[in-house]
């Protein structure tokens, strides 16, 4: 039929000439008006004050840097007083890990589990850094120095630059010309420690590393891991900038084999500087771990 004669005829013979035009003429009608409801109820739902939260604060590239892995949120640098406590940790038992050498670092803490309390306060206070909350671990070997199997807790931070500072000033390479050993590091001080450590850091030092000796009333740093040269800076800081009347300890521990002793160095403070000592840091010492000041 021509589309004139069809213009012609009223919906009764439209309807009377083809059965199925009128319901697939509605049907297919319905079928756009409900696709273009969904469309703008879709929209409306999007961009609502809500989700344009979400968006503005979660999805946004704005909101990220790109890194290898999960992207990373960025965040405000650090404030004084968390660079204050990195640089104590640093002098105890923190780590700063990087995979590459123009990559970011994280920090990692790791303690034993009965100092649980202080590592939850290490996570308040790092925790917009952290993506998971400390975890306990059990070790699978038994601990030579207590008999008992040792049970541990961690966290690490994600990788940031704002933590690089902390492994480029406390790791040095251990060669820049053997080949097996030029991406190994060792934990160093730095030059410039007199000026970066504060009575701030002193108690996060304190609290990480050191212990209350009750028999002479000293105070012992733990500083295995530093050569002698290393522990003399420290004493001459903690003398020249704290007051402190200071010593070194030598240990000698036999190695694996038997043959052979292991010297290690660790810092004394004097019963006489246990006052000024305790003045200095109390305030920023959390109750848990006050016994290492002997109180």
């Amino acid at each position: 039929m021509a589309p004139e004669t069809i213009r012609k005829l009223d919906f009764k013979k439209i309807k009377r000439h083809s059965p199925h035009l009128w319901q697939n003429t509605i049907f297919n009608f319905y079928k756009i008006l409900l696709y273009v409801y969904n469309c703008f109820a879709v929209l409306n739902y999007l961009f609502s004050s809500n989700v344009k939260i979400i968006f503005n604060n979660s999805f946004s590239t704005e909101n990220y840097k790109r890194t290898k892995g999960p992207k990373t949120p960025i965040l405000s640098d650090l404030t004084s007083f968390q660079k204050e406590v990195i640089y104590g940790s640093m002098l105890g038992d923190l780590t700063a890990e990087r995979y590459s050498l123009n990559g970011n670092t994280r920090l990692r803490f790791f303690m034993s589990v009965k100092n649980k309390e202080y590592m939850y306060h290490l996570y308040d206070i790092f925790k917009t850094y952290i993506k998971t909350p400390p975890k306990i671990v059990t070790r699978k070997k038994v601990n030579k120095l207590t008999g008992h199997i040792q049970t541990d807790i961690f966290m690490s931070t994600l990788k940031y630059s704002y933590f690089n500072f902390a492994r480029e000033e406390f790791y040095k390479p251990i060669s820049l010309t053997d080949v097996n050993n030029k991406n190994k590091f060792i934990k160093i001080i730095p030059l410039d420690i007199e000026d970066k450590l504060t009575e701030v850091g002193l108690a996060y030092w304190i609290m990480d590393d050191g212990s209350f000796f009750k028999v002479k009333n000293q105070i012992i740093i733990c500083t295995d891991s530093y050569s002698k040269e290393d522990v003399l800076r420290l004493i001459s800081v903690l003398t020249n900038k704290f007051n402190l009347s200071c010593g070194i300890v030598k240990l000698s521990v036999k190695t694996k084999d038997l043959k052979n002793n292991k010297i290690y160095y660790r810092i004394r403070i004097n019963k006489s500087s246990l006052p000024t000592l305790q003045n200095l840091v109390k305030p920023y010492f959390i109750p848990s771990m006050l016994y290492k000041l002997g109180i």
